[in-house]
């Protein structure tokens, strides 16, 4: 079974067949950090506790990636360093909650490439090809059949696309969701695809005892023709999120969450752009300071080249 196609199943079975009483609020909105495919809206997790009221939300994510591939007439390199920073306020009423997300984006040259590397090392993972490319290098290009439709080399910045969101989830219950992303960013400086994209989505959290709960995600993206990418994206994306919670100390959790979705790039058969699976975990401190959350976490790709190398983030939240 292709691994999108079993991540898919895991994430239905947690939606439908759990036993114990359901909570809200676990996991995180993580979504593929990927350069080339990052202005792609993909559905993920709205984590909201069932209390009326406001959730405001800032996270950053730094992200290293080497993928160098080339398969029947298609040629990819990233070689780059990404940041993202989003700010996202969330609302509860009732059984309604609305979310607003607003994004930031940079590409560079960074300064992690050696970390990585001894990283890797140290766990005994694959390196690539890391060692036959300069380090804390920008160069992010994709052809097919000898036609170059992406192509990077100097650093960039700028707003990334905001994304709107409503939910449907009373307590205990399944949520359902539906979302868009607004064409906010530029094609230019490839912080955005300049396209509107639309998901829905499906999600539950399931509490198993007083310190453990299981969570999970799925949904359907539909992403608009536009940018970079333009005429070569999928018509549709499937993405599952599903993960486990753990308490074992006061006010702190650790967190096992896989991110998965299907192919991105029409026609290709790179691993990047195909099914995509990575690992999230994360240690959450949730009573640091007057009720703010602070959870460290880092991303690792589980099938080797269908995601970003690694990926380094914090988020903090507030509920009020």
């Amino acid at each position: 079974m292709k691994p999108i196609s079993l991540g898919a199943a895991g994430a239905a079975m947690l939606l439908i067949s759990a036993q114990a009483d359901a909570g809200a609020g676990a996991g995180f909105a993580s979504r593929e950090l990927n350069p080339v495919l990052q202005a792609i809206y993909l559905p993920a997790l709205v984590p909201m506790s069932d209390a009326a009221g406001w959730r405001i939300d800032h996270s950053l994510y730094i992200t290293n990636t080497l993928n160098d591939e080339g398969k029947g007439g298609e040629e990819l390199l990233i070689d780059a360093e990404n940041y993202r920073y989003e700010f996202a306020f969330r609302n509860r009423r009732g059984n309604w909650l609305t979310q607003i997300t607003l994004p930031l984006v940079a590409n560079d040259s960074g300064f992690l490439d050696s970390t990585i590397e001894d990283w890797h090392d140290f766990f005994g993972l694959p390196n690539g090809r890391r060692d036959r490319f300069p380090q804390d290098n920008l160069a992010i290009s994709y052809s097919r059949d000898g036609v170059a439709l992406f192509s990077q080399t100097e650093s960039s910045s700028g707003l990334g696309d905001i994304s709107l969101a409503v939910g449907y989830q009373p307590p205990a219950a399944t949520g359902f969701y539906f979302g868009v992303e607004l064409p906010t960013g530029s094609a230019e400086d490839f912080s955005g695809n300049e396209a509107i994209d639309y998901a829905l989505w499906i999600q539950r959290v399931f509490e198993l005892d007083a310190d453990t709960r299981t969570y999970g995600m799925l949904g359907v993206s539909f992403p608009g023709n536009g940018g970079q990418l333009e005429g070569l994206l999928v018509d549709r994306i499937w993405a599952a999120q599903f993960g486990i919670e753990l308490g074992f100390a006061d006010n702190l959790l650790a967190t096992a969450q896989f991110d998965m979705h299907s192919r991105t790039i029409d026609g290709s058969r790179l691993d990047a752009f195909g099914n995509s699976m990575q690992v999230l975990l994360g240690l959450g401190f949730t009573n640091l300071w007057n009720a703010y959350r602070l959870d460290l976490l880092f991303t690792e790709d589980v099938v080797v080249g269908t995601a970003p190398d690694i990926s380094f983030g914090l988020r903090l939240a507030h509920e009020f």
